[in-house]
C-alpha cells in the first residue's frame, strides 16, 4: 500500500539519527570509561568489514520505491555501512521464482505476504529461522501474538517469516452524510447486526443521487473473523456447510437486502461520497491522505471494526508483510541481522509514523500510527486497536478452490437465485468435486 511520507532526505536523516543514538554513537572522541590497552600490547584497529549487497525479493507484498528507500535501505545503511540492500521486484524484470532458481540467482531475503510463507516453504526457498532466532537473540515476545501465530500456522509449526508490518481493520464513515441525514455516528463495539440496521438509514435517493449505507469486506476476508476453515486438512473435504459459514452468509444477505445497497465500489466512499460506512483495511488511509487538502476532501472519521455477536473486540485475521531468509543465501546471518534491525523499536516507530502499522505489540508505537499524515490529525486511532486480530484458520492446498466457489455463492445469493442453505450446500459440493479432480491428477 502506498503511504504518504515526508521527503526522502528527511526520513534518511531521521533514521540515521535514531540509529546513531540507539547504538550509543558519539560525535566526539571522548574515551572516558573505556578499558585501557595493557602495556606491551599494541591496539590493532578492527579490520573494516567487507562491503556486501543483500538482494531483497518483493513477492506479493506492496512496497513503493520511496518506502523501500526510506524504511529499509536507508536504516540498514545507517546501522551497517558495509551493507547495501537492493530490491528485486517479482514480475518487473523477474518473470518468476522458478526462473531465478533455474539460474541459481535467488535473492538473499524476501518481503512477502503471509500466504506466501507456505508457498516458499513448499518450494524450499525459505529457511527455517529457529536457529537464527536463537543465535541472534531475537526476542519473539515483542511481536504481535496473532501475527506470530499466522507465521507459525503458515510455516507448519515453525517460523519461516518474521512480521515486519501488519494490515489492520478500521470502521470508516462519512460524517457529512451522517450529519446530512441526522444519524448518530457509529460507536465502538458495534455488532454487524447493529451496523447493518444503521445502514438502512441511508437507503434513499436525493436529487437524483442514490445513497448507500455500507460496503462489506469480501466473504473470504469476513469469514476469518470467525476463524472458519475452508477445507479439512485431514480429509481434504470442504467445510462450507456449517453454522459458522451460515452466520457469514446471513450478514452478507442482510446488507444486500437493504434497498439500493447493492453493487458498491470503493469509489462510492472515496470519490462519489455516496456511501456512508466502509469497514475496511488500513489501506484506505493512504487514499484519504491523497484527498487531504483537495476539493474532493470530505469530513470522515473512524471507529472500532464491527464484530459478530458473541465475538466482541475481534477483527479479521492478522495479515500483513513478513520477512523471510532465503534457504540458498550464503549471507544468512547478515540477512537476519537486517531483519532484526528492521523489527527494532526504532525502525518500527519510524514505519508506523509514516503509515505502516507496526508488527510489535508495543502500545506506544501503535498509537504513533500516522502522526506524519495530515489527514490523520484529530482522528482517534487508539479506539481502532481495541479489536484484536482473530486467530488464523489452518491453511490447506485447496483453499483457493473453496474460495472460488464461496465467491460464486455470494454472487448467486445477491442475485436472489436461491436460499442460503441451498447455496452453501452447492458451494461445498462443487468444492469437493474440484478437489477430487485435483487429487486424481
Amino acid at each position: 500500500m502506498i503511504r504518504a511520507m515526508r521527503s526522502t532526505a528527511a526520513a534518511v536523516c531521521l533514521t540515521t539519527a535514531m540509529l546513531v543514538s540507539a547504538c550509543g554513537g558519539s560525535a566526539g572522541g571522548n574515551t572516558a570509561g573505556q578499558p585501557k590497552t595493557p602495556e606491551g600490547v599494541t591496539n590493532v584497529p578492527e579490520k573494516p568489514k567487507e562491503n556486501i549487497t543483500l538482494r531483497m525479493l518483493q513477492d506479493g507484498a506492496t512496497i513503493s520505491d520511496e518506502e523501500f528507500a526510506n524504511l529499509i535501505a536507508a536504516p540498514v545503511k545507517a546501522k551497517f555501512p558495509h551493507i547495501t540492500v537492493e530490491m528485486v521486484r517479482l514480475g518487473k524484470g523477474e518473470a518468476s521464482i522458478e526462473s531465478m532458481l533455474a539460474r541459481g540467482d535467488f535473492p538473499d531475503f524476501m518481503f512477502t505476504t503471509y500466504p506466501r510463507i507456505k508457498a516458499h516453504r513448499d518450494l524450499g526457498t525459505a529457511l527455517d529461522l529457529s536457529a537464527l532466532i536463537q543465535t541472534h537473540k531475537l526476542d519473539m515476545n515483542r511481536f504481535d501474538a496473532a501475527a506470530l501465530e499466522t507465521s507459525r500456522v503458515y510455516g507448519d509449526g515453525k517460523y519461516y517469516g518474521i512480521p515486519f508490518s501488519l494490515n489492520f481493520l478500521a470502521f470508516f464513515y462519512n460524517k457529512d452524510l451522517f450529519d446530512q441525514f441526522g444519524v448518530s455516528y457509529p460507536k465502538e463495539g458495534m455488532t454487524w447486526e447493529e451496523t447493518i440496521a444503521m445502514a438502512r438509514s441511508f437507503s434513499r435517493t436525493v436529487g437524483g443521487v442514490t445513497f448507500k449505507g455500507i460496503m462489506l469486506p469480501g466473504i473470504t476476508d469476513l469469514s476469518t473473523q470467525l476463524t472458519l476453515p475452508r477445507v479439512d486438512l485431514k480429509t481434504n473435504k470442504a467445510m462450507i456447510a456449517s453454522d459458522g459459514w451460515r452466520q457469514v452468509f446471513d450478514v452478507i444477505k442482510a446488507a444486500n437486502d437493504i434497498p439500493g445497497n447493492q453493487n458498491q465500489v470503493l469509489d462510492d466512499f472515496l470519490v462519489n461520497q455516496t456511501l456512508a460506512m466502509l469497514p475496511s483495511y488500513d489501506a484506505r488511509f493512504a487514499a484519504l491522505e491523497k484527498l487531504h487538502g483537495t476539493p474532493n476532501n470530505f469530513n470522515w472519521d473512524i471507529t472500532q471494526f464491527p464484530s459478530f455477536k458473541g465475538y466482541p473486540n475481534r477483527s479479521l485475521a492478522s495479515s500483513g508483510h513478513f520477512l523471510l531468509v532465503s534457504a540458498s543465501t550464503k549471507k544468512k546471518d547478515e540477512a537476519f541481522e537486517v531483519i532484526k534491525l528492521l523489527t527494532s523499536n526504532e525502525i518500527q516507530n519510524l514505519i508506523t509514523e509514516h503509515g505502516r502499522f507496526t508488527s510489535l505489540r508495543d502500545e506506544a508505537i501503535r498509537n504513533r500510527y500516522g502522526v506524519n499524515m495530515k489527514s490523520m490529525q484529530g482522528k482517534n486511532i487508539s479506539v481502532v486497536f481495541k479489536s484484536a486480530f482473530a486467530p488464523p484458520f489452518t491453511p490447506t492446498p485447496y483453499d483457493a478452490i473453496a474460495s472460488r466457489h464461496l465467491n460464486e455463492a455470494v454472487k448467486k445469493l445477491n442475485a436472489g437465485q436461491s436460499d442460503i442453505n441451498t447455496i452453501m450446500r452447492e458451494a461445498e459440493e462443487l468444492t469437493n468435486r474440484d478437489i477430487e479432480a485435483e487429487l486424481k491428477k
